[in-house]
């Protein structure tokens, strides 16, 4: 994936069997590119988004952020202080360079979730929390928490009330996309941050195009 130009690969291990074992050698194996090492925590929890930053990931993407509280913890799990709580280790990400304790505060995105209509709802406070590099929409959550399908009109009226609020508060807006087409709508639209289909998606979708093509033996 990362030696196909992407800008970021962002490695999930909210819904993948991946762990910090296997996520470390993922992450050595994307800066063997020229592709940002990032990562999506399991949860806003500290723990976690230290061994994640501690391996190298350079962006750390929190799921589930329904509130400026919730925004802040996140925040301070990934700076080290007096700007954070972050622990500062011996761990694989000072292979980075000499400096990277000095400036790892101001060069680590923190990316924040915006998939549930709680966190719509209170998409302001959230953004304007000191520390946000970035929003990022999940429309499956956010459309189970709206009960409603992803497309529909009360859908896209959340989504754009987040696109309109990060562009006001000046915060970067992302989503995830289905397709090429999908995320070239969304530039159109003035996101930034898109997030297109997975490597289970594309392979699922080279597999679909292949197999049909297959003669049917009798």
């Amino acid at each position: 994936m990362a030696h196909h130009g992407w800008d970021w690969i962002v490695v999930d291990t909210e819904h993948s069997p991946a762990d910090i074992f296997t996520t470390n050698s993922m992450f050595q194996a994307i800066c063997t590119t020229d592709a940002i090492p990032m990562a999506r925590v399991a949860g806003n929890d500290f723990i976690l988004i230290k061994k994640l930053l501690d391996a190298g990931a350079m962006g750390i993407v929190v799921p589930m952020v329904n509130s400026a509280d919730e925004a802040a913890r996140a925040v301070q799990a990934m700076k080290y202080p007096p700007a954070g709580i972050r622990s500062a280790g011996g761990g694989r990400a000072n292979l980075y360079g000499p400096d990277y304790q000095q400036a790892a505060n101001n060069e680590i995105a923190v990316i924040l979730q915006i998939e549930h209509i709680k966190a719509v709802e209170s998409v302001h406070e959230i953004l304007q929390v000191e520390g946000v590099d970035a929003c990022f929409i999940g429309p499956v959550d956010l459309s189970k928490s709206m009960g409603c399908a992803i497309g529909s009109q009360e859908h896209e009226e959340a989504v754009q009330t987040v696109l309109s609020a990060a562009k006001e508060l000046g915060v970067p807006p992302g989503i995830h996309c289905g397709s090429a087409r999908d995320v070239n709508m969304r530039i159109d639209q003035g996101f930034r941050f898109m997030a297109l289909s997975s490597d289970v998606g594309f392979l699922s979708s080279a597999v679909r195009k292949e197999r049909e093509h297959l003669s049917d033996f009798d």
